[in-house]
């Protein structure tokens, strides 16, 4: 649910829950919208409880603004902890005698602050957490010194661009160094250790580590050595341009490996010994041989990058745990008979993904899956007909060619279908009236061109199911109706391309909730969409919408419509529901980019008359360019393609009274026409 204002019904509908209930959802709401809910006397103390658990305290405070500049809704808060001054809290504290359980402070100054605090606060909470710069000044590390004798424990700890050497003593639990230099690496007490930009002068240094780290992560541009400490959990070493020298003894506890390297070959080269081995991520360019990877009996997850390797990789039962294996633009090989080879993956295998991967002397035909796969994901790699397993539940497959025979069926698991090649065929429709049940999500998509066989009955949708998509399948009129939408339960339904002369809302079921038909020729629409009382956001995208009649929306529920490259000459008669009375509260967001002929007296009339109304257009007039410049309800982007741009303009004009009211247009005012009308009792809301 995105909640943009505060609807008093809703919160009032709240307080009848229980309280840790009422709690939890209080917590994920947008952190910017909590104060305004200390004014609901009946949640007040369970608000200001959330308020003050999780703090950033931070000087200015400054709000969000959305993408076009203009001060965003609660829809689009992204704070992780509530955003307060050092002062608002201290206040907090006294009124609440609540204290925060973590609290962030992201500024040296801050942080001096808040121990000069004579009450000492900080000694009352559980976790506290620092990031802080180098300040440019004449003494740049005396607010550093002041920090490091401060004996205050952090759970977190972040460091940025300290010229000088530091000494850290066991200040936090967890720390990250940005191009920060260190005396000695070897911190008592410090459970993870992220060195991000090791600085230059460090080149060739050898790093030793206190055996009490449990996760490490390096990222360099330079060569050093690491001497690996025996207790990591987890590693990750980032060094794609340079050379990273590693020693170290057996590692019984290290579950986690991600290397990124380039001057090793082979695993055995990286001198770790791991049994206990989970995870495993390797991209390294000279990686040549991969039979280190036997040593790693328990792995249940491999991925690999940019890597060469045999298609025989998993021959004579190696990694029998192994549950996913991830392959992004590997060479896979074969150095036997292409017809007579045939691979085995391991037995346990749920996840397989190949993402570009180019097959020597091989193709995907030649691995044979295992009945445990439940996920499939193959891009632009070479396949054939009939390798989907029986017992897949999530298949996601691309690449150039796809065609699927007259017997192809979609497996009774499978809860996630998606195709999308360049080139998809099927021989049949008739799986169509197969569908499982257990079916989810079906997306059948070809990039350039695709073939289904006409339906000739009406397809029965599997209950389960909430989201499709066909694209490029020419879907007509006929196909439309077969397709039988409105006994579905479907909520998100796209169809690209076809030829529907006419949209017919009472083809599609009450529980849509977003709806695309785009390029299907449409020319013209229902009366009344407001059957779709579910519907929030609607695409017409890409059809011929010049003459349409007015059409009723369900203003309840639409926040966006769609109607990009139209050849639009009016945006009124998509308006009409919100100059009800019903609906005078209703906001939509309208983009009609790539209409370039559209009547600008239209526009400006529907931006004055209805307050709720945002548009997006094309800056392709003067006066909308400059009223945009202060307008919070208007935006012209420098250059959308309109292929109707050469017809004349002329009609566009033809169609609006000429007998306007120049008081009738907007100019980039957001004082409503309510707001105007103040001579009477009832609100009089003007008519386009």
């Amino acid at each position: 649910m995105v909640i943009k204002t505060i609807d008093p019904d809703f919160f009032n509908e709240l307080i009848k829950l229980p309280s840790e209930v009422l709690t939890l959802i209080i917590w994920f709401l947008p952190k910017c919208m909590l104060p305004q809910l200390l004014y609901f006397p009946p949640i007040k103390e369970i608000v200001a409880s959330v308020i003050l658990s999780d703090v950033n305290i931070t000087k200015p405070i400054e709000k969000h603004m959305g993408i076009d500049g203009q001060e965003a809704n609660y829809s689009e808060c992204y704070c992780r902890q509530f955003e307060i001054s050092l002062s608002n809290l201290m206040k907090g504290i006294e009124q609440c005698k609540i204290y925060p359980r973590s609290i962030y402070i992201n500024n040296m100054k801050e942080f001096q602050n808040v121990l000069d605090d004579p009450i000492n606060f900080l000694k009352k909470i559980p976790s506290i957490n620092g990031k802080f710069f180098k300040i440019w000044a004449s003494d740049s590390e005396a607010p550093l010194r002041f920090f490091i004798n401060s004996n205050i424990k952090f759970d977190h700890l972040e460091l940025f661009s300290f010229s000088n050497t530091l000494t850290l003593s066991h200040v936090a639990t967890s720390i990250k160094l940005h191009d920060v230099r260190l005396n000695d690496y070897a911190i008592p007490g410090v459970k993870k250790l992220q060195l991000c930009e090791i600085p230059e002068d460090d080149r060739n240094q050898t790093y030793t580590f206190s055996s009490d780290l449990e996760d490490l992560y390096i990222s360099t541009r330079e060569s050093i050595q690491v001497t690996l400490p025996p207790n990591l959990r987890k590693l990750e070493i980032h060094a794609p341009q340079s050379s990273v020298d590693l020693v170290s003894e057996e590692m019984v506890n290290l579950e986690y490996l991600n290397l990124v390297l380039s001057n090793i070959r082979s695993l055995d080269e990286a001198e770790i010994i791991a049994p206990n081995l989970r995870k495993l991520i390797l991209e390294c360019n000279n990686f040549s041989n991969l039979n280190g990877l036997k040593q790693f009996r328990h792995l249940r997850y491999l991925e690999l990058r940019h890597l060469r390797f045999p298609i025989t990789l998993f021959d004579n039962g190696s990694l029998p745990e192994l549950e996913s294996f991830i392959c992004w633009d590997c060479s896979i090989h074969n150095a036997g008979d292409f017809d007579k080879s045939l691979s085995i993956f391991p037995p346990n295998l749920k996840t397989l993904e190949l993402e570009t991967c180019k097959f020597v002397n091989a193709d995907f035909s030649n691995w044979e899956l295992p009945n445990t796969l439940e996920s499939l994901y193959v891009s632009d790699s070479p396949f054939k007909d009939g390798f989907l397993g029986e017992y897949l539940k999530d298949v996601d497959v691309s690449g150039n060619e796809l065609t699927l025979d007259s017997n192809f069926r979609i497996f009774h698991m499978v809860e996630k279908f998606i195709l999308h090649p360049q080139y998809l065929t099927f021989e049949s429709s008739d799986f169509m009236y197969h569908l499982p049940n257990s079916l989810i999500k079906l997306h059948l998509i070809s990039r350039k061109q695709g073939r289904l066989s006409p339906l000739i009955q009406m397809v029965k949708w599997p209950p389960s199911l909430c989201d499709i998509t066909l694209e490029n399948f020419n879907i007509d009129q006929s196909m439309l109706e077969f397709l039988n939408f409105k006994e579905s339960r479907l909520e998100k339904i796209k169809i690209i391309k076809g030829d529907v002369k006419r949209f017919i809302a009472d083809l599609f079921p009450v529980t849509v909730r977003n709806l695309s038909l785009k390029y299907m020729g449409i020319q013209q629409l229902s009366d009344s969409f407001e059957n779709l009382e579910n519907l929030r956001k609607l695409s017409l995208k890409g059809n011929q919408l010049r003459k349409v009649n007015p059409v009723k929306l369900p203003m309840s529920t639409l926040e966006t419509l769609n109607l990009y490259q139209c050849n639009l000459r009016l945006i009124s008669p998509f308006l009409v529901s919100m100059l009800e009375e019903k609906n005078k509260n209703a906001e939509l967001k309208v983009y009609a980019w790539g209409n370039t002929n559209i009547s600008v007296i239209d526009i400006r009339t529907a931006l004055k008359s209805i307050k709720g109304l945002s548009l997006e257009l094309n800056d392709f007039d003067k006066t909308l360019t400059e009223i945009f410049k202060h307008s919070s309800r208007l935006q012209c982007k420098y250059f959308v393609y309109d292929p109707y741009s050469k017809e004349s303009k002329s009609s566009a004009t033809e169609e609006v009274a000429l007998d306007y009211d120049p008081d009738d247009l907007y100019d980039g005012s957001d004082v409503s026409s309510d707001e105007e009308d103040v001579g009477g009792g009832d609100t009089n809301r003007r008519k386009m």
